[in-house]
């Protein structure tokens, strides 16, 4: 916004930053997310500057930037782990949060955004609305988080401004506000003119612009009430912006400066800043979000959002469940930098050492129940063989890999002879972890068979028992049961078809308690089936069950049921089973005819297709082994504006069963629920 007599920019050095905070500091987390290459990080960088909180622009393609520190990011130029830099203007402290912009990264995306208070949408002047912008918007959308664009790049040849607020409003919002206009676009005399509120022809526009979604400015602007002047406009911009009603749009470029103080302008006024705590708030117990976790001197680093109350050295703090931890060490992120505190206050961003149970997505204290919630995240589509290139260090390997799923939820680690299996993204996020394993624990690593994640549905029945004095079972149990075929998508059920009287019921109080108790059992069987994925869609029958005095251990009964429930998978046989998506597809309708092609080439089975004005909307479903490849080819089929969305439909058999049938494209599964069946066992 067009503030007159801006304030000059505000500097900082590291050892008067906190000093320099007003005391009162009102506080704004804000994310700035984009697609690839259309200049966030260098944005980030011009914010920083125009904020007084470094001296020079560091350059993403000089590996000088503040916010991409790890070598990988910048080697190749994105942003990787999210990142926080503060600046300060006037009596706002600003936490800038950098995000990556990589799709294979969405998780860390998702993760940082929901700590945000709002956030900026940069767009590249020349490329326009891209596909993972959609994906962006959305995800800021579903959380609730308010969303000002800005058309970075206004000086690149091939810059077209108004075509990008067109794209903007036909593929994601049509709720737009621009704030300036731009002269001499795609020039290096390229200027962002900021809006002139006081301008009558401007405040008609505005007005008009911003009365489509204010009733009572409606009313009055239609009664001919000239009294509207800026100040009302502006606060009922700032309004429907922090409630999602609208976007405004600004103009510039990161690499001349253009635009970037009327964007900080903007945000600070229309994007929802937090007061500072309230007298008597101030030790108040925490709550925290943990989106980001490092390791730094052997020790976890947890990176919060203070979402209320504070949080101070000693405290000891809940991380859910039974889980607790005490914080030995905090820094507040501040103008100059991370800085050594006693606490951290509701509103500010922090980095906590003492919280070595916390995991990324962790909430420090209760959560509160109004929180923005991430949709549940796909698990991670690739699993991927990981081998040390030093066999004598496959130990060390293990332990590396064990510590950073620790970390992080989304990793997930199975122990395999000589190797480990983790599972991942995509290629970009496998060269990271190699990257980190090399770096952080001295590691060199490959990875070996990396393919799609399966699941096994039992082929047929077979049937299996132990009985108490046979050689080899030494537990006073005796177990009977069949495997077979249970309804697609139902997960795995229970039945417990033998006699009451049978069971150890003195060990689990009641035949509720015994049947969550073998629920509990079936995990470890089931959880590798013969040919190494994860077995559903199976019912399991207790057949047989005997024991005699006294009754068994609750360890008996357990390994005694992984025994016989592998014996008889082994001999019902599986049968592996791929994934299949449905996917809603977007597209310009003049590209309609090579997008179809596509499809047809990967095997889609569209159900229909829907053109409704310049946008083709087709559904269906797809191999989750094909998405992938769909989605590098839609790039080029629809000119980098076509967008695939897909989410898990159902599992199909393989034409081969193996490990190795399944292509090598990240997939998502959808772990079906195990659950029982209520059937009394006979009396």
């Amino acid at each position: 916004m067009n503030r007159p007599n801006p304030p000059a920019p505000v500097r900082h050095d590291t050892a008067t930053a906190t000093a320099d905070e007003a005391p009162g500091a009102r506080r704004l987390n804000l994310g700035v997310v984009a697609h690839v290459d259309a200049g966030k990080t260098s944005l980030t960088e011009a914010l920083l500057h125009v904020g007084g909180a470094i001296e020079q622009v560091g350059r993403v393609d000089d590996g000088t930037t503040q916010t991409d520190t790890l070598s990988l990011e910048r080697q190749r130029g994105i942003t990787i782990r999210s990142s926080v830099a503060a600046f300060a203007i006037d009596d706002v402290t600003v936490n800038l949060v950098d995000t990556p912009g990589h799709p294979d990264f969405i998780a860390e995306v998702d993760r940082s955004l929901a700590v945000l208070d709002g956030a900026v949408l940069v767009l590249s002047a020349v490329e326009g609305v891209q596909a993972q912008t959609i994906v962006l918007y959305r995800a800021l959308r579903r959380l609730g988080i308010p969303v000002v664009f800005f058309v970075n790049k206004i000086d690149r040849v091939g810059a077209a401004p108004e075509r990008v607020v067109e794209g903007i409003r036909s593929r994601l919002s049509p709720a737009l506000v621009p704030l300036g206009r731009v002269h001499n676009p795609g020039t290096a005399a390229a200027e962002a003119a900021p809006c002139a509120w006081d301008d009558p022809v401007e405040s008609e526009r505005l007005t008009e612009l911003i009365a489509d979604h204010d009733e009572g400015l409606l009313e009055d602007w239609l009664d001919g009430d000239r009294s509207i002047g800026p100040e009302r406009l502006a606060a009922a911009l700032g309004a429907l912006t922090r409630a999602g009603g609208v976007h405004p749009v600004l103009f510039g470029s990161a690499r001349t400066g253009a635009g970037v103080r009327p964007l900080i302008e903007s945000v600070i006024d229309l994007l929802p800043v937090a007061l500072p705590v309230a007298v008597g708030d101030d030790y108040a117990p925490a709550v925290a979000q943990v989106f980001k976790v490092e390791r730094s001197g052997g020790q976890r680093v947890c990176t919060v959002r203070l979402r209320a109350g504070t949080l101070g050295v000693r405290d000891r703090v809940s991380l859910g469940g039974d889980r607790s931890a005490t914080v030995t060490a905090l820094e507040v992120f501040k103008p100059g930098g991370a800085m050594r505190c006693d606490r951290a206050t509701a509103g500010e961003i922090a980095r906590v050492r003492g919280l070595d149970g916390a995991r990324i997505g962790d909430w420090i204290g209760c959560r509160p129940y109004a929180a923005g919630v991430a949709a549940a995240l796909p698990a991670p589509g690739f699993e991927t063989r990981v081998v040390a290139q030093d066999p004598s260090r496959q130990g060390e390997l293990h332990r590396a890999l064990s510590e950073l799923a620790d970390v992080d939820p989304l990793i997930g680690l199975r122990p395999e002879r000589g190797a480990a299996r983790i599972r991942i993204y995509g290629e970009v996020q496998q060269e990271v972890l190699a990257d980190t394993l090399a770096t952080e624990y001295g590691i060199d690593v490959d990875f070996r068979d990396t393919g799609m994640v399966c699941v096994e549905r039992p082929s047929g029945a077979g049937s299996a028992a132990l009985h108490m004095g046979e050689p080899g079972h030494p537990y006073n149990y005796t177990l009977a049961v069949t495997v077979e075929p249970a309804a697609p998508g139902t997960g795995v059920e229970l039945v417990i078809a033998a006699d009451r009287s049978t069971l150890p019921l003195h060990v689990y109080g009641n035949v509720d308690g015994y049947r969550a108790a073998l629920l509990d059992y079936l995990h470890d069987p089931l959880a590798v089936g013969p040919h190494g994925w994860r077995v559903t869609d199976a019912r399991v029958t207790v057949t047989g069950s005997g024991y005699q005095p006294p009754s068994p251990q609750a360890a008996e009964v357990r390994r005694t049921t992984g025994v016989v429930v592998r014996q008889a998978l082994e001999r019902a046989g599986t049968t592996v089973c791929e994934p299949v998506d449905r996917f809603v597809l977007e597209a310009p309708t003049q590209d309609l005819s090579p997008v179809l092609a596509l499809l047809s080439r990967h095997g889609a089975v569209p159900d229909a297709h829907q053109t409704t004005g310049p946008l083709a909307v087709i559904t269906g479903t797809l191999r989750k082994a094909e998405v992938n490849a769909v989605r590098g080819g839609l790039h080029g089929a629809a000119r980098g504006e076509g967008v695939l969305d897909s989410t898990h439909d159902h599992y199909r058999p393989v034409r081969t069963t193996g490990r190795r049938s399944a292509a090598m494209s990240p997939v998502a599964t959808s772990a079906a629920p195990v659950r029982a069946t209520p059937v009394e066992p006979a009396e």
